[in-house]
């Protein structure tokens, strides 16, 4: 009888938390019409970041070592895969894997 009791109290407390919050907000996409009156214009896919690195440090071949990061876009302009890599010198997401070494081509340019 005690835990009846117990769950009928936590049931009313909750309730009664659950009047006081606001309704959760409308997230609706505009409509097709809005967006051709304002010339909408999408977005690309990411933005291409420029690689800000000097040359004689890319290039100089002494300790740049692959580090594991969160998942990011590869910086090589001619790529645009993910990557979870990235230059522990530079500070570049780059590609390393069996399809794209963007790591081992921006280094040795």
């Amino acid at each position: 009888m005690f835990l009846l009791a117990f769950r009928i109290d936590v049931a009313k407390t909750l309730q009664k938390s659950s009047l006081s919050l606001p309704p959760p907000a409308q997230h609706d996409r505009p409509s097709l019409q809005s967006t051709a009156n304002e010339n909408y214009l999408p977005n690309s896919r990411r933005k291409v970041l420029s690689v800000a690195s000097s040359t004689s440090a890319q290039l100089d071949k002494y300790d740049h070592w692959p580090a594991q990061i969160a998942k990011g876009c590869c910086q090589n302009p001619n790529c645009i895969e993910y990557t979870r890599i990235s230059c522990s010198k530079c500070g570049l997401c780059l590609c390393l894997n069996n399809k794209n070494s963007c790591f081992k081509d921006y280094h040795h340019k």
